[in-house]
């Protein structure tokens, strides 16, 4: 009886390994997508600058492919942006670049905002869109923003945006290392803006280790623009203008 059972054993796996030689593997799927789904950049006054956007496939094959490109401009400058109609990628190969010209044509204050995906491609599933975004460059304005931190200065970190609620500029919390005391920060606005200044802090007890009491000064042309600090909580927002 037990020789049955092994040969029948025996049977079925060859049986099972042979419906595994024929089984059929799919190829590589046929799916299309951006290397980021978000990029920015900015634009120097009067002036003009490209950007490169990778693209890949799934799959390599024998011939050149074409995909054509869609954008949504809507939240962007009129006439400061130009995108391929398409981007071809090479036989042999799942990769290509394309490139959006950009330039200082009617940008004035904010972040822009395009929105480029891929136009329906027969055989081929398309990722989500992805998002360029550029400012205009100014470098009209200099200040220093200045701090004296408590001891868990890694709790702080800060933020400026301009009237439309975009962010210039930044340094995230963790930024600085506890113990540090004190910090200066150049940055560059544009000249005659409002913008307005945010500090945050990750424990939620603004500048106060408990014992010390933290501050920070924002210093524009010689003219103190902004003050704060203490126990602020969270954040503490200050507007102010480079007039």
């Amino acid at each position: 009886m037990k020789k049955i059972i092994y040969l029948f054993i025996a049977c079925l796996s060859f049986t099972f390994l042979q419906n595994c030689e024929d089984t059929y593997v799919p190829d590589s799927p046929a799916y299309v997508t951006f290397a980021k789904f978000a990029y920015s950049t900015g634009v120097d006054p009067g002036a003009s600058t490209s950007y490169d956007i990778k693209v890949f496939t799934a799959d390599v094959t024998g011939a050149d492919r074409s995909f054509d490109l869609t954008v949504d401009g809507s939240g962007a400058a009129s006439g400061s942006y130009t995108v391929p109609a398409s981007v071809t990628i090479p036989a042999g190969s799942n990769e290509a670049t394309f490139t959006v010209a950009l330039s200082d044509t009617n940008l004035g204050i904010g972040v822009n905002k395009i929105l480029i995906s891929f136009d329906h491609a027969d055989g081929y599933s398309n990722s989500k869109a992805t998002t360029l975004s550029y400012i205009q460059n100014c470098t009209e304005i200099t200040g220093t923003l200045d701090f004296n931190f408590d001891y868990y200065s890694s709790e702080t970190g800060w933020y400026i945006t301009d009237a439309l609620d975009g962010v210039v500029v930044e340094k995230a919390e963790g930024s600085y290392a506890d113990g540090q005391w004190t910090a200066s920060e150049s940055i560059t606005l544009c000249a005659g803006r409002d913008y307005t200044l945010h500090v945050t802090d990750y424990y939620s007890d603004g500048m106060n280790d408990g014992t010390n009491l933290g501050d920070y000064t924002l210093t524009i042309g010689g003219v103190v623009k902004v003050t704060g600090g203490g126990n602020f909580g969270a954040i503490e927002s200050t507007a102010f203008d480079t007039n």
